[in-house]
């Protein structure tokens, strides 16, 4: 794996930092699924990523490391119908399965740590709905994607630790996960991020770049709208006291994909449910949310079991927590 004390002469055998040049490297933190580098100095202001093949979790979880390809291919795609949207592909190396990516502005910052210090702004939550409404629509009904993009990564990454994991652990419901489950694998509609959570958005409010899209799939639209939903969710069970600024981006996100896309209207029951499975899976999943007590856990069961038995919509939800 690459170090800060490695990456330059890296670099420089890959033609991406000059001989003589100089930079310095640091690593980047807060990711489970790569090792993450900063690289800057002569005429270099990068990003160079290296995936792993066992994810930084406390359960074992294994997953193929060429994902890193798949999402060096996903970003020159998505760059090529929204370039304003992700950081330029500088290079892919399928020997050392690392990617490198230009760097985002300094003063730019994650949009989860904005929502969990209670900033929600709902412009950049519409702007995230246009955008994605954009990728969805250009990449809907192509016969050359669905096999670059196939599902392993997503079944290994989303179906395996998220879905199948929250089944076993809660029987009672276990037909009902596999059943959404299910539906996301047969549905091959369209180019789908497969992360599109706040962790991944860097902004400064008014731009924004769709970072991290090593699950990137052909399949469910629905899938990138419940997991955003989702994550909005949880904020608002983590902070209750900013849930109806959590609630007013998560209409803006739905109101600005709504009015962009140009697929066939997701249909609210699985919209729902899919959401329903996924606070289920960060409640009890191999990647529970880290920022949820026990209390937070409890409360986002309870979303989940609503969700999936009682047939509640995302409104009902929203209605518990405001």
């Amino acid at each position: 794996m690459l170090t800060p004390d490695s990456v330059i002469d890296y670099l420089v055998n890959r033609g991406i930092l000059p001989h003589g040049g100089t930079a310095t490297a640091r690593p980047l933190l807060g990711g489970v699924s790569n090792e993450v580098l900063a690289v800057s100095g002569d005429g270099i202001d990068v990003v160079v990523k290296q995936a792993l093949s066992r994810l930084r979790v406390k359960q074992e979880w294994l997953a193929d490391p060429t994902r890193v390809l798949v999402e060096a291919d996903a970003l020159r795609i998505a760059g090529r119908y929204v370039p304003e949207a992700v950081p330029a592909v500088v290079d892919a190396d399928p020997q050392q399965l690392t990617l490198t990516v230009a760097r985002a502005p300094r003063h730019w910052a994650d949009w989860k740590t904005q929502l969990m210090q209670g900033t929600a702004e709902p412009a950049v939550a519409r702007l995230l709905g246009s955008t994605l409404a954009c990728w969805h629509s250009a990449t809907a009904a192509r016969d050359d994607l669905p096999e670059r993009f196939g599902t392993s990564h997503f079944e290994q990454l989303r179906i395996g630790p998220y879905y199948q994991t929250a089944a076993a652990r809660h029987p009672d419901l276990a037909v009902t996960v596999n059943e959404f489950a299910d539906a996301l694998l047969a549905d091959r509609s369209c180019l789908v991020h497969g992360d599109f959570s706040p962790k991944n958005i860097l902004t400064d409010g008014h731009s924004a770049w769709v970072l991290d899209w090593e699950v990137a799939h052909y399949g469910s639209p629905v899938f990138d709208l419940a997991f955003l939903h989702t994550h909005l969710l949880l904020k608002a069970v983590h902070q209750p006291e900013h849930a109806a600024a959590y609630e007013q981006c998560a209409q803006a996100f739905g109101t600005s994909y709504a009015q962009t896309t140009r697929l066939p209207p997701i249909q609210p029951a699985q919209l729902a449910g899919q959401v329903g499975c996924l606070l289920l899976a960060r409640a009890d999943g191999k990647s529970p949310a880290e920022y949820l007590d026990p209390r937070g856990r409890q409360r986002t069961r309870a979303l989940a079991r609503a969700a999936l038995t009682q047939s509640a919509g995302l409104n009902d939800l929203w209605k518990t927590l405001t």
